[in-house]
């Protein structure tokens, strides 16, 4: 395949590559130069790009992340701290939700390898919790959280809410996961952080039909 000066044009027919590839063969099944041979390029112009698979398949992920949409919520001065979170948790859930259930699977299936799921735990601790500590912060000062420890809370927030609710980490029906998520807002309920609403609620129950045994 000629020079391409276009990076964007590059990473988007890898990742473009990778997702039929990962659909038709998995991921597992998928090397490298299955995705350089379908995209007609080098395993130079890959790894420019990509260190692995792994970063392809969370690029991919990513496709429906609207970073516009995240900083508009943050910036909205009639929104709580509380009403900020919530709002953020429901568009990433739909997010979740409209991604390709093939896709989101493989992902799921890619956390129960140690290595990914440790780092998926160090992504709990990264510049995001900084961003949601920030907000929790807000809603103790707006009255909407309840004032505690901010730090604390926002790592039981991501633990109960990014973690605990895998269903690769731990695998659950569909009964058993409502009753996981319906703990967790007793839970949140319980400590004056009122996060989960019924629009959330009624989205993670679509996950579960997905997703969960």
């Amino acid at each position: 395949m000629p020079r391409n000066k276009n990076p964007e044009e590059t990473i988007q027919k890898i990742l473009d590559a990778s997702l039929k590839l990962f659909c038709e063969k998995g991921f597992d099944e998928t090397t490298i130069l299955d995705i350089v041979e379908e995209m007609g390029a080098s395993r130079g112009a890959f790894y420019h790009h990509f260190k692995s698979k792994k970063e392809v398949l969370y690029a991919l992920l990513e496709r429906n992340y609207n970073i516009e949409e995240h900083q508009k919520i943050y910036a909205d001065p009639e929104l709580s701290g509380l009403e900020k979170i919530r709002h953020l948790i429901v568009y990433s859930l739909d997010g979740f939700h409209s991604t390709d259930v093939q896709l989101t699977q493989m992902m799921l299936n890619l956390l129960r390898e140690p290595q990914a799921l440790a780092e998926h735990v160090k992504d709990l601790r990264g510049e995001g919790v900084l961003e949601l500590q920030k907000l929790v912060e807000q809603g103790m000062k707006d009255g909407s959280i309840d004032r505690q420890d901010p730090q604390a809370l926002t790592e039981l927030i991501l633990l109960l809410l990014d973690f605990w609710l895998l269903p690769t980490v731990y695998p659950v029906s569909d009964e058993v996961y409502e009753k996981k998520v319906l703990m967790i807002k007793r839970v949140l309920d319980g400590i004056g952080c009122p996060l989960i609403d019924e629009k959330s609620l009624a989205i993670l129950r679509g996950l579960a039909d997905k997703y969960t045994e």
